[in-house]
């Protein structure tokens, strides 16, 4: 099997900063982190984020660019991701798994 026809696995927390990113604009961590905690009754933390993006820019699936120095962040360059085009066929590709895993067990309670 070819590289290109092999389905790419992904975790749950993969598959949240992707959904996130998946509106098309840049962000940096904290933007990510922030919108990924909404509403979640666990919190992901910093020390999850990170492991992720570099794990996802490494395969791929996001892409990160130095920004400028900013005030805000005391002078600190902030790193800003954004999605690509194979991030956002792996997602909906596990998007479709899940709606088929759902169908087959709604199958089978109706059985």
């Amino acid at each position: 099997m070819s590289k290109k026809n092999k389905k790419i696995k992904i975790s749950a927390i993969d598959e949240d900063v992707l959904t996130v990113l998946l509106g098309g604009r840049e962000m940096y961590g904290l933007e990510i982190l922030e919108e990924v905690n909404k509403g979640r009754p666990v919190v992901l933390s910093y020390g999850s984020l990170y492991p992720a993006l570099y794990r996802l820019e490494n395969r791929d699936l996001v892409t990160g660019k130095w920004g400028e120095e900013c005030q805000e962040a005391g002078g600190a360059r902030r790193k800003y991701y954004k999605i690509t085009g194979l991030g956002a066929i792996t997602l909906e590709e596990v998007r479709e798994y899940r709606r088929q895993l759902y169908v087959k067990s709604l199958q089978r309670q109706m059985t």
